[in-house]
C-alpha cells in the first residue's frame, strides 16, 4: 500500500508566529543558520524552533546544509513562495519604500 504524504497546510505556517519568526530571520540573516542560533534571534529556545523546521522544510520553504557535524538552514530560495515573503517584509519593514508618490 502506498503512504500518502501529507505536506503542510500554508495557512497553518502562516498563522505559526514561530515558523513565521523562523522564515524571517533565515530571510533577513540571509545566510544558513543553526537552529540554536535561530532560537536565540527569535526569543524561543531550541526545541521549539527544532519542531517547526520540520513542517517548513516539508514545505520545501527551508533546506538544510550541512557543515560538518552541524545542520544549518536556509531559505529556499528556488521556492516561488521565498521571493515573495521577502518583498512582504521589506515592505512591512519600510513602508515608505512602497508607498506611491502623488503627483500635484
Amino acid at each position: 500500500m502506498s503512504q500518502k504524504i501529507e505536506v503542510p497546510n500554508m495557512e497553518e505556517i502562516i498563522r505559526s508566529k514561530v515558523a513565521m519568526a523562523i522564515l524571517r530571520t533565515l530571510i533577513q540573516q540571509d545566510m544558513p543558520l543553526p537552529v540554536s542560533r535561530i532560537a536565540k534571534e527569535i526569543g524561543s529556545n531550541y526545541v521549539t524552533v527544532r519542531k517547526h523546521m520540520k513542517p517548513l522544510k516539508e514545505a520545501n520553504l527551508v533546506t538544510t546544509v550541512n557543515y560538518g557535524r552541524r545542520t544549518l538552514y536556509k531559505t529556499n530560495m528556488n521556492n516561488e513562495r521565498i521571493p515573495i515573503l521577502k518583498q512582504f517584509l521589506e515592505a512591512w519593514s519600510n513602508p515608505k519604500r512602497w508607498q506611491k508618490t502623488s503627483s500635484t
